[in-house]
């Protein structure tokens, strides 16, 4: 590819959001316009987790902006109203016409290089609409919808699930390249028939950014949730650990830190069974994120187990950077699973057994040495396999191959 063919990134998810998969958006996009590739955004009014825009941006005044060295251009488009898949669905589509009416007015001109994240598989359309006769289209899959809607009973198993592989797999097949983030995920697409080449590109850290933290030795322990509350992050896990570990060890406190569109259903939870060892917190936008994440003692990265297999949580690899232990509920043979086997820097218990996971928080409050040792694990495992230079290096290697040889 040549040095300086401009890139389009089709992604819901950009920069001011702080969590998903915006940072990771955020970081390939300047990465890119970086080193000699002049990308241009094309994204959304930015909300997530929450479903109202941010205040900044909602009299539309910043549809265009620079973000670093990264040209953006925002649709009208905000948050889906509801978490049903149908209002999903009407959301993204509102986002793809919109989309298509920037393309057909010139607002935003067809391109050589196309990135399209997924979800939506609707961006990938939008994508493939954007893209140039010669040029390249490379579909960046964080999630496989029809898989994670139908685990978490969006769909109903019916005609909707089925027209949302049909998508995925029609779509899918007509990009030159289809990025996965492990390979279980791309196992689940060849089984629902996607025949396009599909190679991996692990999530990434920037290690010079996030950086190991002593920890402090303090009481009580702080056991650590931080991130999204919404559905598929199974939640109601934590609940019910609290719960267990309210009789057993009220001296271990229980932080759930975020937002989303279970925050108030899990406050109601908490009040409800009157937990006084669990509390909620904010996320704090001008938090850095490795003190951030050194709150914590030990992290909690519960999963729906009808959605792990379909994904890898991002915040994982920046819990393991800074060095701290965490518990995942996993099943086995699941992306979490298979990491937990290969770095040995965190512990997995199946999904839905509150003791399972209550004994494996005392295990690691009580041994301090374990913790530690943990932790060193995880920071040499993302020191070895996934900082930033290492995976974005090898995917503009990547993307330049292919475009060179179309």
């Amino acid at each position: 590819m040549d040095p300086s063919s401009p890139v389009l990134f089709v992604t819901r998810y950009f920069w001011p959001e702080l969590i998903g998969s915006a940072p990771f958006t955020s970081d390939m996009a300047e990465w890119l316009a970086q080193h000699g590739h002049p990308t241009t955004v094309l994204s959304g009014m930015p909300h997530y987790p929450h479903a109202e825009i941010f205040p900044a941006y909602r009299d539309r005044r910043l549809r265009s902006e620079q973000v670093g060295a990264v040209k953006v251009e925002r649709l009208g488009s905000a948050a889906p109203r509801g978490g049903s898949a149908l209002s999903r669905i009407l959301n993204e589509t509102d986002f793809l016409l919109r989309g298509l009416w920037s393309i057909v007015t010139r607002r935003i001109r067809r391109h050589s290089v196309v990135l399209a994240l997924c979800p939506s598989i609707l961006n990938v359309a939008l994508g493939l609409a954007a893209l140039r006769r010669d040029g390249v289209c490379i579909a960046i899959v964080h999630d496989i919808q029809s898989g994670l809607a139908q685990g978490l009973r969006m769909t109903g198993g019916g005609a909707l699930a089925g027209l949302m592989r049909w998508a995925e797999r029609s779509l899918l097949n007509r990009t030159h390249l289809v990025v996965v983030l492990s390979e279980e995920m791309g196992d689940q697409l060849r089984q629902i028939g996607v025949t396009a080449p599909i190679e991996v590109i692990p999530l990434w850290v920037d290690t010079n950014l996030v950086c190991p933290v002593i920890a402090k030795q303090r009481e009580p322990i702080k056991v650590l949730y931080s991130g999204n509350l919404g559905r598929k992050q199974g939640l109601g896990q934590v609940v019910e650990l609290a719960e267990e570990l309210a009789g057993a060890r009220p001296d271990i406190e229980i932080i759930l830190r975020g937002d989303g569109n279970q925050a108030a259903i899990l406050a109601a939870e908490i009040a409800r069974r009157q937990l006084s060892n669990v509390r909620m917190a904010t996320l704090k936008a001008n938090e850095g994120l490795a003190s951030a994440l050194a709150a914590g003692d030990i992290h909690l990265v519960p999963q729906s187990p009808e959605a792990a297999p379909f994904a890898l949580p991002s915040k994982v690899l920046n819990i393991m950077a800074v060095g701290r232990p965490f518990i995942a509920t996993a099943l086995p043979g699941s992306t979490l699973w298979q990491l937990q086997r290969r770095s040995g820097a965190f512990l997995c218990v199946p999904p839905d057994e509150p003791l399972s996971f209550a004994e494996a928080v005392m295990r690691l409050a009580d041994d301090a040495d374990f913790r530690t040792e943990l932790g060193r694990r995880g920071r040499e495992y993302v020191e070895q396999h996934h900082a930033k230079p290492v995976v974005l290096g090898a995917f503009t290697s990547r993307l330049d191959a292919i475009a060179a040889a179309r």
